[in-house]
């Protein structure tokens, strides 16, 4: 039986939020949160942090150990070859790998990677309706993916060379519920902004046990002005390239010249007029 191990990204060195992964969140560290999460996917066979060996992280190993969670602290740019140091010492096939800036990413769907991996082999499981960068996914990467990525590339988007090069690669895309499919809501921390948004919705909703993401996205519904909160925070580069390369907008509006041209997904020209009309078919409420 294929062996899968959970693994959360996590340093105390973030570029944007030092420290954010201790901050406290209904009592608890945004850490910890993690951990609890993952000890809550189905089909892991033990959590791990992956950090770096930076002196500053030791805060980070002690709380990981206080929650029993294994560690393993490697080169501060080389992301990738901590994950495969994880699986060569834990003799792990693959990992459901998460950064420590989601504490609310869907425990089903990483349960369901896992499953499907053990089921058959593939080098890398998604999500194929929704993208990361909202905060609200994992994903599944094989152990013999890491060591392809590995021979190219060391930094912090794991599983970018495999989404550039796709068809290279044995994947597996799996949809989620679709009310689980809201890129208008972010749930990621990245900025103040995020830790002040998401500590709402903890300190709203944590009862003990993990956060049901289809309540949290109901009640960000009911309180809108809690979900503008972070609506303006931009992503980083190695996030939005990677979203890029997996969404398939319906539209495209491109620079021709020296003008701009409108294109639909299949990169074929679409008159403005008509695009217009489809926009308000979308969306009745615009006059």
């Amino acid at each position: 039986m294929a062996k899968v191990i959970g693994v959360i990204t996590a340093r105390m060195a973030s570029t944007r939020l030092p420290g954010k992964v201790l901050q406290k969140m209904a009592g608890k560290s945004v850490f910890a949160h993690h951990v609890e999460r993952m000890q809550h996917v189905n089909g892991l066979a033990g959590v791990f942090l992956a950090t770096s060996n930076d002196p500053k992280n030791k805060e980070l190993i002690e709380e990981a150990e206080l929650f029993g969670c294994g560690w393993y602290a490697g080169a501060e740019q080389d992301i990738v070859d901590r994950h495969i140091q994880l699986c060569e010492r834990e003799n792990a096939d693959a990992v459901i790998r998460v950064t420590c800036d989601s504490p609310i990413f869907d425990i089903d769907s990483a349960s369901r990677f896992v499953s499907e991996f053990k089921k058959e082999y593939r080098d890398y499981i998604y999500c194929s309706n929704m993208t990361m960068i909202q905060g609200s996914l994992s994903e599944l990467i094989s152990y013999k993916a890491l060591l392809e990525i590995h021979k190219q590339y060391r930094g912090a988007g794991v599983s970018m060379p495999i989404k550039e090069n796709i068809d290279k690669f044995n994947t597996l895309g799996i949809e989620i519920d679709i009310d689980l499919c809201r890129p208008e809501y972010r749930v990621t921390i990245d900025e103040a902004l995020d830790i002040e948004m998401i500590h709402h919705i903890y300190e709203a909703l944590y009862k003990g046990k993990p956060l049901d993401l289809h309540e949290v996205y109901t009640w960000l519904d009911d309180n809108p002005d809690i979900a503008k909160i972070n609506m303006n925070v931009g992503i980083k580069g190695c996030e939005q390239q990677s979203a890029n390369l997996m969404e398939k907008p319906l539209y495209s509006v491109v620079a021709s010249g020296r003008k701009y041209v409108i294109l639909d997904e299949q990169k074929r020209f679409v008159d403005p007029n008509d695009l217009i009309s489809k926009i308000k078919e979308l969306f009745p409420e615009i006059e």
